[in-house]
């Protein structure tokens, strides 16, 4: 096998609870994590030597592109002299709280193991991914799982329904370490997680059980973050929160004609897109 096409899922936090902030300056995290349907798409062709990445995405350097690092870490830790073509069809928005560079890293990561059948096991390609970024160990696995520490420790936890989840990507780019430092003390804790696990554990209604600590700082930077929540819960979502450290506010609707028409009415306004929950990180195309 001399190349592997993958799609590389998308990531929502459906809650999202910082315990404290660590002595490193990491903060630690307890985050129940959905891989959704949206994903970037990747083609990873063995090379001699070197590596190529190719893609329309307009980035400065490819090195600082997290799925060239994936590639140079990797290589680095099998002690492997090759090479790998990169090709990346980017779909997921970049700095948009929905893991993009971190999928792509993912996917990079998990298709080097299997080209060059390194028999990474699945914790062992994590160990390396937590080196590129707290979501990319995730972003291997993906499906629905229960995130702590900074987000390498993690747990499966039982699926989402089959919702329609309408995310809405204000134009606007947000740093996740400015959200993270603005944090107070008195925001730190358990306020959601534990809450959605329980219910999900007792097949309740999980959507009033939401929750991202985060949102309060970043809508006080990108005000329309509650504009879009409101027009979403007017137009029939059971739930809106904001993913991640922002700026995407997902809508989940129980309805997925309801989600339709919030789109045909408001699609103009700004990228906004209709998927749903994923079971996977990673889907191949073909081997």
């Amino acid at each position: 096998m001399n190349a592997i096409a993958v799609k590389v899922h998308g990531k929502i936090n459906l809650t999202l609870d910082v315990l404290r902030r660590r002595t490193d300056g990491y903060h630690e995290i307890r985050s129940v994590m959905q891989s959704i349907a949206q994903y970037d798409r990747l083609i990873i062709r063995k090379a001699q030597t070197g590596i190529e990445l190719v893609t329309k995405t307009e980035f400065t350097e490819p090195e600082n592109n997290l799925a060239y690092k994936a590639a140079e870490l990797f290589f680095s830790a099998v002690s492997l002299h090759a090479g790998v073509k990169i090709e990346l069809e980017k779909n997921l928005p970049i700095s948009a709280g929905l893991a993009g560079g971190s999928a792509d890293a993912a996917g990079v990561l998990w298709s080097l193991n299997k080209l060059y059948q390194t028999n990474l096991s699945l914790a062992q390609l994590q160990a390396l991914a937590q080196k590129l970024g707290a979501d990319v160990p995730f972003c291997i696995q993906g499906g629905t799982l229960l995130a702590e520490g900074i987000g390498e420790k993690l747990s499966l936890l039982p699926a989402l329904p089959d919702y329609a989840i309408v995310l809405v990507n204000p134009n606007y780019s947000i740093s996740t370490k400015e959200v993270y430092q603005a944090l107070a003390p008195s925001m730190f804790g358990d306020n959601y997680t534990t809450r959605l696990i329980n219910a999900l554990n007792q097949k309740q209604n999980i959507t009033d059980c939401f929750g991202n600590v985060l949102e309060q700082i970043s809508s006080s930077q990108v005000p329309e973050i509650k504009v879009w929540q409101q027009r979403l819960l007017e137009s029939g979502a059971e739930s809106s929160i904001m993913s991640g450290s922002g700026p995407t506010v997902m809508g989940v609707f129980t309805s997925k004609e309801l989600a339709l028409q919030f789109l045909n009415k408001w699609n103009k306004q700004c990228r906004m897109t209709l998927t749903k929950p994923w079971n996977t990180g990673i889907t191949v195309i073909k081997e």
